[in-house]
């Protein structure tokens, strides 16, 4: 895509947020997370795991359904887990949750039965801060929106009471352009966010800031909407002792 083709859709997309960010709890926002789970699943080779969000209430918890292996139903329920928005995941017909052990001695942010009950709190607490809202930034640039700082605010708010843990800041680009350039301008975006969020009164050493680039898409299908989809600033709340550092100098192979 041409500069100035990628700056446009840039401007489009972050003016179509605005619109529409106040609608969490819409049918829209439950079917957009639904498709997010989906799409997830399929991306990491999960074939037979099916994801439905209640309707009637709406519902941010997802509920995985299929003929697939005990091992596989984990792995699905934790990769859900993990979606921004997703405020839980269980398997139809058991007792498995999202968010517990994957096998390889990781944690998903997930509210899962083993999962630290701190920890469920603060993600959630964070995820409810974020509901439907998206940090925006001028296009090109790590320059974060006027209308983002009211965001930072209010995730800055509900991290207050997380004394004790860690949050991981994670900044994510489209795959347009030079994967290079996406990558160090994702490291500076969620620098800026972690700047953002000390300079509101959280800990320096409780925050950490990665650039994954494109590395990590939600969306692996392509045009605009999934362009704006992918763009995107993550915050995971883990245990204090995963990692205690800033990761700026790391991701760009200091």
């Amino acid at each position: 895509m041409e500069v100035g083709g990628k700056i446009l859709t840039g401007a489009v997309a972050t003016a179509l947020l605005a619109v529409v960010g106040h609608y969490a709890t819409s049918d829209g926002y439950i079917s957009g997370l639904e498709k997010a789970a989906q799409t997830e699943i399929t991306a990491q080779g999960m074939e037979g795991v099916e994801v439905a969000f209640g309707r009637d209430p709406l519902s941010r918890k997802a509920v995985l359904d299929g003929d697939v292996s005990d091992d596989m139903k984990q792995k699905a329920l934790n990769a859900v887990a993990a979606i921004p928005g997703v405020s839980d995941a269980v398997w139809a017909g058991s007792d498995l949750v999202g968010g517990t052990d994957g096998g390889d001695g990781s944690e998903t942010s997930g509210g899962g039965a083993n999962a630290d009950p701190a920890i469920t709190k603060c993600q959630t607490a964070v995820d409810r801060a974020m509901d439907g809202k998206k940090l925006s930034f001028r296009s090109g640039s790590a320059y974060i929106s006027p209308a983002s700082n009211q965001i930072l605010d209010d995730v800055a708010a509900a991290l207050e009471p997380c004394s004790g843990l860690a949050i991981a800041v994670g900044g994510h680009t489209d795959d347009n352009g030079n994967a290079e350039v996406n990558k160090i301008l994702s490291q500076e975006r969620a620098d800026r966010v972690r700047a953002g969020l000390i300079e509101r009164g959280i800990a320096e050493n409780m925050v950490t800031a990665t650039g994954f680039g494109a590395e990590q898409p939600l969306a692996t299908e392509t045009g605009p909407e999934a362009d704006a989809r992918n763009r995107r600033i993550e915050f995971k709340v883990q245990a204090a002792n995963k990692k205690a550092t800033n990761d700026a100098n790391s991701q760009q192979g200091e």
